[in-house]
């Protein structure tokens, strides 16, 4: 059984760099604001794109953005925004 007083080596480098463990990780993050935007941070792409659906290769996960009137309304290499009518936001 791990001894929970030792922290793991990506523990310590996020401790070491006040950096995110969950980036740092190669997981991404997902904010919801509202009904209307979905923020995710270090995503991988777009694995399908429709006006009710968005399906965002999360790394680990794949992140599944349901609504109406959904648009990419911004898009980087390390983010994306996503904009309508959000109804669900699921982790699969």
């Amino acid at each position: 059984m791990k001894d929970p007083t030792k922290k793991s080596l990506l523990e310590r480098t996020a401790e070491t760099f006040a950096l995110p463990a969950d980036l740092l990780a190669g997981l991404s993050c997902v904010r919801v604001v509202g009904d209307e935007e979905v923020y995710v941070q270090n995503h991988r792409g777009i694995l399908a794109y429709g006006e009710e659906e968005i399906l965002i290769n999360g790394g680990k996960r794949i992140i599944r953005v349901v609504g109406q009137g959904l648009r990419l309304s911004g898009m980087t290499p390390a983010d994306l925004t996503v904009t309508g009518e959000i109804r669900a936001v699921e982790l699969e």
